[in-house]
Parts: C-alpha cells; sequence; structure tokens
C-alpha cells in the first residue's frame, strides 16, 4: 500500500505542476494580448484584467498545496522521536483545521456570491471563491499525505 500511496502522492504532484503551469501560461497569455491590444491595436479588452486575476487567483492557490513551506523546526529536529511526531502531528492538525475554516468560509462566499456576475467578463464570481475550497481541499490533502508517508525524497535531501 506505500508504494501505491507514494506513487498516488507523486501523480497528484505531477498533477498539480501541471495545472500551475497551465494557469501560469493562460495568466501570460491574457496579459500579453491585453498590453498588445491596448498599446498596439488601441482597443481595450476590459475583460481581460479579471480573467487574470481569477486565473491569478487559482494558481496561487493550487501553487499553495504543492509548495513546501516554511517552517522552524530545531526544537523538533533537537526533540526525541516521539516528541517530534508529536510536534508534526500538532502542525498537520492545526494546519487541516485552519484549512478546513479556509474551505468552510469559502463554500459560504460561494453561496453569497451565487447571483455576481464579473462585470465585464460575465462569469459568476462564485469560480473565484471555489479556487479558496479547491485549493484548502488539496492543500490538506498533500499535508495529511505527508503525515502519513513521511515527507517526500527531494524534501529528505534538503540540508
Amino acid at each position: 500500500m506505500t508504494a501505491s500511496a507514494r506513487a498516488a502522492r507523486r501523480l497528484i504532484g505531477r498533477l498539480l505542476d501541471v495545472a500551475a503551469a497551465l494557469l501560469l501560461f493562460a495568466v501570460l497569455c491574457v496579459t500579453c494580448a491585453q498590453v498588445a491590444a491596448r498599446y498596439l491595436l488601441g482597443v481595450p479588452m476590459p475583460w481581460g484584467e479579471e480573467l487574470t486575476r481569477l486565473l491569478f487567483v487559482w494558481l496561487v492557490l493550487i501553487g499553495a498545496g504543492r509548495a513546501r513551506h516554511m517552517r522552524i523546526d530545531p526544537v523538533a529536529v533537537a526533540a526525541l522521536p516521539g516528541l517530534a511526531r508529536a510536534l508534526r502531528l500538532l502542525a498537520a492538525a492545526l494546519g487541516v483545521a485552519l484549512l478546513g475554516l479556509l474551505a468552510w468560509k469559502g463554500i459560504g462566499l460561494i453561496e453569497l456570491t451565487a447571483h455576481d456576475r464579473y462585470t465585464a467578463l460575465g462569469l459568476s464570481l462564485q469560480y473565484l471563491y471555489a479556487a479558496v475550497v479547491v485549493g484548502a481541499v488539496l492543500w490538506s490533502a498533500v499535508i495529511l499525505l505527508d503525515l502519513v508517508l513521511g515527507p517526500e525524497e527531494d524534501e529528505r535531501r534538503t540540508p
């Protein structure tokens, strides 16, 4: 089970990397098109800024689940193995609890903005707040996988 779980974690990581890369490329394309349309053609793209903002929020929240986060761990490194494990459990529990709160509030914002739309883009604002929920769920899953399976190989080699 551990080998298949590690393979699943690698697959999830690669999918998140591809999603983040595609979102970054889309932000780049929309921004370049907006600049070219405004300054070269003299035609504004009023929806470009709204789409760029929406894509960027998705990019940040998906990328957050993939990144290794800063932590100060001299206590955990110097602690006995049992205490170090308890500290990791506490940090993971606190992280998942806060991300659960973020997802819960994101669901509330999705319900609150059910009938609101972007002015120029015409899309529902629910897509913006859906990124909060999806990002929190993905980030929680990565935290729990790291807790159960241990850190990824590239993190273990870091001095």
